[in-house]
């Protein structure tokens, strides 16, 4: 019974190895994305953020939308050229898994 523990304890510890820093009891993280500075022809653009966030609930149900596409959909980038693209991440947790929010935010300078 003892090495099953073990096992199931050491099998617990690897599935969190590689997530980032998580607390048990409350998580709140801001992860930097990607950076693209590309080159600004027009200093005065102007500038457009945009977010998208997904939840999960007992680590058994998920829903939203937290990709970087979503976030630009939200943003109304559709169509448009970018410059001086930030894409950060943020995800808080409560007692590990029972409440989690990811979310994804975009901010952007529209060429002209």
């Amino acid at each position: 019974m003892k090495k099953v523990l073990a096992l199931v304890a050491a099998m617990a510890l690897l599935v969190f190895i590689g997530c980032g820093p998580t607390g048990f009891l409350y998580t709140g993280v801001k992860n930097p994305g990607q950076f693209d500075t590309g080159e600004t022809t027009n200093q005065g653009a102007s500038s457009i953020t945009g977010e998208t966030c997904a939840m999960s609930i007992l680590g058994l149900i998920a829903l939203g939308d937290w990709s970087v596409d979503g976030a630009l959909k939200a943003a109304g980038a559709e169509g448009k050229t970018l410059k001086n693209v930030a894409v950060d991440h943020r995800v808080m947790s409560i007692l590990g898994a029972a409440y989690a929010n990811f979310c994804t935010r975009v901010t952007a300078q529209v060429a002209q």
